[in-house]
């Protein structure tokens, strides 16, 4: 009789174990496919906000030579009002010294001819000289202020272009959503009873949990507002850099330069100073876009650091 029962025991254990280890092995087998799930759906984001990064960083480079080039061409064209308020200097001093107005001269009598033509005619010829080479220096300001209006253009297109690309990221903010999701998943995943040292898939559930989840999503729309504003300052850094060149090459063409009449100079004039003013312009614009580009690489780079952690953890 004794011998029945301890075989019925015997044979209740044996159920009872091959019953733990079928549930063991049904947990295991949800915890495996928990894992792949939730490795497939974080695998990939650091890729992509290397990618980000490096279009990033793309942008602060473009926008920060931008910025360069239209400090330059204000440089330029500053410069170039200090010489053009030299050549007036010059020509006052030419007309002063009686050399304006040579078909005067043969009404002049000989004691006016001599004082107003002779004694100052060295005088005339040094300052004419030097209305030459400041005429020269002029034009070549002129040249280089264009030349980089062109350049700081350019750059500003091009950063809003890259701005344009990166100001979009809604397929990677729902990626990171769902990434996150997953490892609350798995933070809440009963694992209560299996061994970590005889269940290798317990111990990867542990590094996700310690490691991974961290990533904001928030962080990424903050990103994208950063580059929706590097975008809109990069458009009129555009526009006024569009601007300045072409008021630049007009007021420093041959026509305009040549046209010594008082509208003739009073239009170049303007055209110089609207040309300086957008210059000034584009040269903010394009410090800002630099500015908010620096931020946004920064806040990639600290996600990219969370995302690294993650990925290897699995």
């Amino acid at each position: 009789m004794k011998s029945g029962y301890l075989f019925l025991f015997m044979v209740a254990v044996l159920t009872l174990n091959t019953s733990a280890h079928a549930d063991d092995a049904d947990r295991i087998l949800q915890l495996t496919q928990l894992y792949n799930a939730t490795s497939a759906v974080c695998s990939g984001i650091s890729d992509e906000l290397q990618h980000l990064k490096n279009m990033t960083t793309a942008g602060t480079v473009v926008s920060g030579v931008g910025a360069v080039a239209a400090g330059g061409a204000l440089y330029a064209g500053l410069s170039k009002a200090q010489i053009d308020k030299e050549i007036e200097r010059l020509e006052k001093q030419i007309c002063d010294a009686g050399g304006c107005n040579p078909d005067t001269v043969a009404q002049m009598s000989p004691d006016t001819f001599f004082n107003s033509v002779i004694l100052p005619m060295s005088e005339i010829a040094e300052l004419q000289q030097q209305l030459v080479d400041a005429e020269k220096r002029s034009k070549r300001m002129g040249n280089w202020r264009t030349g980089l209006m062109a350049g700081a253009t350019a750059t500003n297109i091009t950063s809003a272009i890259v701005s344009g690309v990166n100001h979009n990221q809604s397929d990677l903010i729902q990626q990171i959503t769902a990434c996150n999701n997953a490892v609350a998943s798995v933070k809440n995943a009963d694992v209560g009873g299996l061994n970590p040292m005889e269940n290798p898939i317990v111990r990867k559930l542990d590094n996700i949990k310690t490691w991974c989840g961290n990533i904001d999503a928030t962080e990424i729309e903050k990103f994208e507002k950063q580059q929706t504003v590097v975008m809109g300052t990069s458009i009129a850094g555009g526009v006024t850099g569009a601007t300045g060149t072409v008021n630049s090459a007009v007021a420093n063409s041959s026509g305009i330069r040549n046209d010594n009449s008082e509208s003739g100079k009073k239009k170049e004039k303007n055209l110089n100073t609207t040309a300086n003013v957008m210059a000034g312009a584009t040269t903010v614009l394009s410090g800002v876009s630099t500015g908010f580009n620096i931020a946004s690489l920064t806040k990639i780079n600290k996600i990219i650091k969370e995302t690294h952690r993650c990925e290897e953890a699995f």
